[in-house]
């Protein structure tokens, strides 16, 4: 597929598990702006994943939303301080995308959607695989079930919205593609069997094929790959990217890495194998994980730059 070369990308973490509120800019990382009372106007951290994202081609400007966090609470929250600090307009965006149906990334979903739809454009979408709006959950052999959720693929269509289900690699106005389903080509990035999906006739395990991640191609610099949670390994989406676009270079590697409890080979394979990708930037996210974030400073030290919510990254030609 041809994806389009944008002259510059912006991602702002709205939800991410890290929370500093000291750290300082870095490179392309450009921490959130301070008030005079900072304590009014604290972010919240939790076990989640949003972002706003935009994207600029010869004077087009696409903005976007990808995933909504785990709570109503803390997504709404920072939100609301982040539209403000960093003058973003919610009226212009028309795209949503939820990279898979897990609690942990749709969970302020519908609550957006009730508190802000009349601010969204009239005709809007929400980007999903065929598979977010199963249920979903985790039953290892000796213990408790543990509910992942459900998103509620009619309330969503009440608010409105249309909903376009992903199957195969597609463009978004002309300057973001989403992944489509992801091939899976290592041999150490597994989805435990504990993983299960509920369909018709049962449950099975449930390797999460609709998991989609945003792809941008920054003129002059390579591929922009904004990875979620990961679950399809983010090598194979890497490569995954690279192999849909026919872009080798990889400019940035930004979001979830699905790595935190993960057995120390596969984390250090993961580690050795995104180095060799050579990215110029990698910020880790979300479910990666502090060992994996060790690792890859270990390996790569002045590539990795340290998220926190409400940080934006400017990345440009």
């Amino acid at each position: 597929m041809q994806l389009p070369e944008v002259d510059r990308v912006r991602v702002t973490s709205v939800v991410d598990n890290y929370l500093d509120l000291l750290l300082r800019d870095s490179g392309p990382a450009k921490r959130r702006p301070r008030g005079e009372r900072v304590y009014e106007r604290c972010l919240c951290s939790e076990h989640g994943l949003a972002e706003l994202v935009e994207s600029e081609r010869q004077g087009n400007t696409v903005p976007l939303m990808f995933d909504f966090g785990a709570s109503p609470l803390v997504f709404l929250h920072n939100l609301d301080l982040l539209v403000k600090d960093w003058n973003v307009d919610l009226s212009a965006i028309s795209t949503l995308v939820l990279s898979h149906g897990h609690w942990d990334h749709f969970g302020g979903l519908l609550a957006f959607l009730e508190e802000h739809r009349a601010t969204l454009p009239d005709q809007a979408n929400l980007y999903a695989g065929e598979d977010a709006f199963l249920a979903r959950w985790q039953q290892a052999p000796r213990g408790p079930r543990r509910d992942m959720g459900e998103l509620d693929e009619y309330a969503v269509m009440q608010h409105g919205l249309d909903v376009v289900k992903v199957r195969d690699p597609q463009l978004l106005s002309g300057q973001a593609m989403l992944s489509g389903e992801i091939a899976r080509t290592t041999d150490y990035e597994i989805i435990p069997k504990a993983m299960r999906v509920a369909h018709d006739d049962g449950d099975e395990h449930d390797t999460l094929p609709g998991e989609q991640s945003l792809v941008y191609h920054i003129k002059g610099k390579g591929l922009v790959v904004l990875t979620a949670c990961g679950h399809a390994g983010v090598v194979n989406t890497v490569r995954h990217a690279q192999e849909v676009t026919g872009v080798e270079h990889v400019h940035a590697i930004i979001g979830g890495f699905h790595l935190s409890g993960a057995p120390k080979e596969r984390i250090e394979r993961t580690a050795d194998d995104l180095v060799r990708f050579s990215p110029d930037i990698i910020v880790p996210m979300h479910c990666t994980g502090i060992e994996t974030i060790e690792a890859l400073r270990e390996r790569a030290p002045t590539k990795v730059i340290l998220n926190s919510a409400g940080t934006r990254y400017e990345l440009s030609s």
